[in-house]
């Protein structure tokens, strides 16, 4: 009966393994398009829709370079990065 169980579960697990499944997050008609190499991917980010506008013309080089640097002033606010020793008092003589 324990070996019939276990190999009940090596087939269960090997099914498993076999067919994965669907990502719900990304809908099928993008990802026939990634595979195809036909079709545009689906930016993520908001780096990449921007990088998506320039390619396609939809903005210009100025534009973009307009959105990156507010983009990494929000970062910079956002998460500003401290120097690693800085907080010593005698960092700044």
């Amino acid at each position: 009966m324990l070996t019939y169980i276990g190999a009940l579960a090596l087939f269960v697990a090997l099914l498993i393994l076999l067919f994965p499944r669907e990502d719900p997050a990304v809908p099928p008609e993008a990802e026939q398009k990634t595979e195809a190499g036909g079709g545009d991917a689906v930016p993520t980010t908001l780096e990449g829709a921007l990088v998506a506008q320039l390619v396609h013309g939809e903005i210009s080089r100025a534009q973009y370079q307009a959105a990156l640097s507010q983009l990494a002033a929000r970062d910079d606010e956002r998460n500003p990065l401290a120097v690693p020793g800085s907080d010593r008092p005698d960092a700044c003589a």
